[in-house]
Order: structure tokens, then C-alpha cells, then sequence
């Protein structure tokens, strides 16, 4: 079985047309989604509708659940783009997921809600450990937007962001091959990185009037350099 992990489209229709393409080539046998489908980029509701369409799993990640619980006053921009169904349907994703393929037991997270913070692959051994227990010989997750794989007691992989790579600002993902059941059999973990045009995302952007912190976007699709200053998400949101 050969299951594509996507996560982090973040609004990027451009990066999510170049993935789409991608994975026909590759013939893959499912796609599944680790969450923030929605949120920072220009067309949440067209990258909410493709995950629906595509994703045979999507979890709920912690942009997913900001928005749907309307945590923030500055992201109304992505609450009237999506509207009352997709808003709603948000926090209907599971958190996680947990499979045997190859004789391995995999567990599937986006990264937050479920961490507390924001986790990166380098982070301290005492900090990850919580997070493997005696259940899991592979984790894998989403969140930081930037791939990196990591071995301790079991290993801990990071399949990067279609739409809003770090680091390297390509479309990032990763392909997972092996036999379900608890049969012992080679597993495959690879990742992907895969051009797009980067200028056509940038105009994207460009055509839709009020997204929040757009020039701050537009650095992080053209560098990989993360760009959003500390407190910039304001106070919680009202009931509205």
C-alpha cells in the first residue's frame, strides 16, 4: 500500500495544483491529510474542498481548530471565505491516527492541538518522549513546515507543508509504502520536494484583497523564512 501524507495547504491552490499533478504521476493508493487544510494563504475554501475531495483521512490540525472555534478577531477574512458548513465540519476532523503497516505501529498526528507547542524534529529527547510511549514505532506529523526525520526510541518524522514550506520553499510531502497487518515487512518512508511556481502563489495572494499579513506571506513563499512577528494574532475573538 502506497499512502501519500500531505499536510499544511494553508490556502495555496498554485502549490496544491502542482501536488495534485505529482501524485497522479505516482499512482499512489490514498492520500492522507495531517491537517491545516485552511489558514494563511489566499483560497482556504478551495483547499478545504480538494482535501475533501481527495483525502480519504483528514486530521484536524491546530489552524483547522483556530479558525472553526473563531479564537482569533483578526482571521474573520477566512470565516466569511469559508462560510458556516466548512467552519463547522473543521472540528469534525479526528486528531489523530494510528495504523499497522509492515508490523509497525504508526501514529498520526498533525503536531498541535495535540502537542502543547510547537514541536521541532531537533527539539530535546526528554521533550519527545511523552509523545512516543511503549505504542509507537513511528510518529509522524506536520506543524513545523519543514521535513526531518529523527530516531530515539521509536522514530519521529516531519513530512513538511504543501503550501507554506520552511527552509526550503518547495512543495514538501512524503510517500509511506507498506503491508497493513502486523506482518514484518520492509516500510518505506520518502519525501518528496517538488518545484512550483512560486511567483504564480505570490499572485494568488495578490487577487484576494484583506488577507491578513499578506507581505509577511509573500516572504515565506518566495525565502522559506518564516516571517510572522511574535503577537501578531491579537486578542481572542468575540462571540460573533
Amino acid at each position: 500500500m502506497k499512502i501519500a501524507l500531505v499536510s499544511d495547504l494553508h490556502g495555496n491552490m498554485t502549490a496544491v495544483r502542482a501536488l495534485e499533478k505529482d501524485l497522479d504521476r505516482r499512482h499512489v493508493d490514498a492520500v492522507w491529510c495531517l491537517g491545516d487544510i485552511v489558514g494563511k494563504g489566499p483560497n482556504s475554501h478551495m483547499t478545504f474542498d480538494w482535501a475533501i475531495r481527495h483525502c480519504e483521512m483528514i486530521l484536524r490540525g491546530n489552524w483547522d481548530e483556530g479558525i472553526g472555534l473563531r479564537q482569533f478577531k483578526r482571521d474573520g477574512f477566512y470565516y466569511r471565505q469559508l462560510g458556516e458548513a466548512r467552519m463547522a465540519a473543521l472540528l469534525n476532523f479526528p486528531l489523530e491516527k494510528r495504523v499497522m503497516l509492515s508490523g509497525r505501529r504508526v501514529r498520526l498526528i498533525h503536531g498541535r492541538p495535540v502537542m502543547d507547542r510547537l514541536y521541532y524534529i531537533q527539539d530535546s529527547r526528554e521533550l519527545w518522549l511523552p509523545l512516543l510511549g511503549e505504542d509507537t514505532d513511528l510518529l509522524v506529523y506536520g506543524d513545523c513546515h519543514r521535513q526531518g526525520m529523527r530516531t530515539l526510541t521509536a522514530q519521529i518524522a516531519n513530512i513538511g507543508s504543501v503550501g507554506n514550506a520552511m527552509g526550503v520553499p518547495l512543495v514538501q510531502y512524503a510517500i509511506l509504502a507498506g503491508v497493513p497487518g502486523k506482518g514484518s515487512a520492509p516500510l518505506d518512508l520518502v519525501f518528496v520536494t517538488l518545484p512550483y511556481d512560486r511567483e504564480e502563489a505570490v499572485a494568488e495572494a495578490l487577487a484576494q484583497p484583506g488577507l491578513p499579513d499578506l507581505d509577511d506571506y509573500i516572504r515565506e513563499l518566495r525565502t522559506g523564512v518564516y516571517s510572522r512577528k511574535k503577537g501578531s494574532f491579537g486578542k481572542k475573538e468575540e462571540v460573533l
